[in-house]
C-alpha cells in the first residue's frame, strides 16, 4: 500500500494517479499533516511529511492512510462515473 501526495493537483495511490480534486470528493476531510503538501506512505516502510525543507516523520503504520488505500476501487469507480458524465454517456 502506498499513497503519495506531493502537491493540491495529483495524489498517487498504490502507483496509479488521481486528481486532488476527485479524491477529496471521496474524503473531504483528507489533508496531508501539520499543514505540508507532500506525504509519503508506504505502508510498513515509510511515512513522512514535508514542505520541502522540513520533514517530519510519522509512524510507520497509519490507519487513515491504509483506509484510504483501501478505498482505491470506489476512488476508481467515481472517476470512471465522473468522467462519463463529463461527456454524456
Amino acid at each position: 500500500m502506498k499513497l503519495v501526495h506531493y502537491n493540491l493537483e495529483t495524489i498517487h495511490i498504490n502507483g496509479t494517479a488521481y486528481s486532488f480534486s476527485d479524491f477529496k470528493k471521496l474524503e473531504p476531510q483528507y489533508s496531508a499533516p501539520y499543514g505540508f503538501s507532500i506525504r509519503v506512505y508506504e505502508r510498513g516502510k515509510i511515512h513522512y511529511s514535508s514542505d520541502g525543507f522540513n520533514t517530519v516523520y510519522l509512524p510507520v503504520e497509519c490507519p487513515e492512510c491504509n483506509r484510504i488505500c483501501d478505498r482505491e476501487g470506489e476512488l476508481s469507480r467515481l472517476v470512471l462515473r465522473l468522467s462519463k458524465e463529463c461527456r454524456g454517456w
